[in-house]
């Protein structure tokens, strides 16, 4: 099997765009912001209620230092504004459902989809959660379906809690703030569309090398999720994810 005996830090970098973008594209489906609507939710203000309800009904900056890389205000604002409309558990089940009903049309489909929820189940259920309270808090939501393309889709959207928590964890750690990590990746349009607003501080000479250490730094963090498989496992997992990416951006 191609790829096989790959390192779990390896893997983790593989299935990087694949956790990234298959774990969040039931967000951009026209059914996230028809159900926002429906509730009477702008598109940021359902997000953080749903994607944060999982924390309970808790301050907002708890729900901001969890999600990181948005301006506390946008998360303050859009916080306040979904919880003046629903509890925190009726968001969390709406997103669940979009989850599951996404998973089911566009991942059933796909050859091996059994085996892919099942060794992303594994992922899941031994990775570590420290430090990783919204991965802890989504992967605590019971799943209300356990047929393989539901499965596979709430695993993908808890590793990618799990991957961008390490992210955040890995970042800070290289003496980064969020928004000085955008900054120096993705830039100021990237800032803007996160809710920070200008001037923004300069950028440090060194911010661009941090940058590279923190993301070498959650491979390595997101990889120790991965060790629950054997190489041949993660080989298969990586060929099955990257099959699942593929699928859904064409």
């Amino acid at each position: 099997m191609p790829g096989a005996g790959l390192t779990p830090r390896e893997t983790a970098r593989r299935i990087k765009p694949a956790v990234i973008h298959v774990g969040a594209a039931f967000g951009q489906d026209a059914s996230f912001a028809e159900t926002g609507r429906r509730l009477g939710l702008s598109r940021w203000e359902f997000y953080f209620g749903a994607r944060g309800g999982a924390l309970g009904s808790v301050d907002a900056d708890a729900i901001a230092a969890a999600c990181g890389f948005f301006a506390p205000g946008l998360v303050r604002s859009a916080w306040e504004s979904a919880l003046a409309v629903a509890p925190p558990d009726q968001l969390v089940r709406e997103d669940v459902a979009l989850c599951i009903s996404w998973a089911r049309r566009y991942l059933a489909s796909l050859a091996g989809i059994e085996r892919l929820a099942d060794l992303a189940g594994r992922v899941v259920d031994a990775a570590d959660a420290s430090g990783r309270v919204l991965f802890a808090a989504w992967r605590a939501v019971p799943d209300p379906a356990d047929d393989p393309a539901a499965r596979a889709g709430l695993a993908l959207l808890r590793l990618r809690e799990h991957r961008g928590a390490g992210y955040l964890l890995a970042t800070v750690a290289e003496g980064l703030t969020p928004l000085a990590a955008i900054l120096a990746g993705p830039g100021a349009a990237k800032a803007t569309a996160n809710g920070w607003h200008p001037p923004y501080p300069a950028r440090a000479d060194d911010d661009a090398h941090r940058l590279r250490a923190a993301e070498q730094r959650a491979d390595m963090l997101a990889g120790m999720a991965y060790e629950c498989l054997d190489g041949d496992e993660r080989a298969e997992l990586v060929t099955l994810l990257e099959s699942a990416h593929r699928q859904v951006v064409t």
